[in-house]
């Protein structure tokens, strides 16, 4: 004869845990495909090309989209980053921060860490937790 398993007891906080690492996972995946949590951490000096102002029927300043040309990976790209808050002229310098994979995709601040960490710690819990929480849905509902 050979050992019996001993059956797993339901652990309702094994299986909260399993959870919410899937749905962290999941998360984290779709936040990494949208362009705007793309991983946004080297810097480049980019110098301004171009501005659009548009405006309100009032005459205030609605919002700015600033044309920019910078080197990246050693190569010349040209971009735009709409929405810029502070006023700029043509020819003036500024910080842009780029995805090594994709250093097309600019911006003007750091981003893209909600992404990662929400992946990694999704996968971490999952790992952690899946093999208890399947063994628990297998030995309570599946038998």
């Amino acid at each position: 004869m050979g050992k019996q398993r001993k059956k797993e007891e339901l652990n309702i906080p094994i299986m909260v845990l399993c959870i919410v690492g899937t749905v962290l996972t999941v998360f984290g995946i779709l936040l990494l495909k949208t362009e705007n949590f793309k991983l946004k951490v080297l810097s480049a000096e980019g110098t301004v090309t171009g501005v659009t102002i548009a405006k309100t029927a009032d005459g205030d300043v609605e919002r700015r989209a600033v044309n920019l040309s910078y080197i990246a990976n050693n190569n010349n790209y040209n971009a735009t980053i709409n929405n810029y808050e502070k006023d700029i002229n043509i020819g003036d310098k500024m910080t842009l921060y780029y995805d090594i994979l994709s250093p097309e995709s600019v911006g003007n601040k750091r981003s893209g860490y909600i992404g990662y960490i929400a992946t990694i710690l999704g996968i971490i819990l999952v790992l952690k937790t899946g093999p208890q929480f399947i063994r628990i849905i297998k030995d309570n509902y599946l038998s």
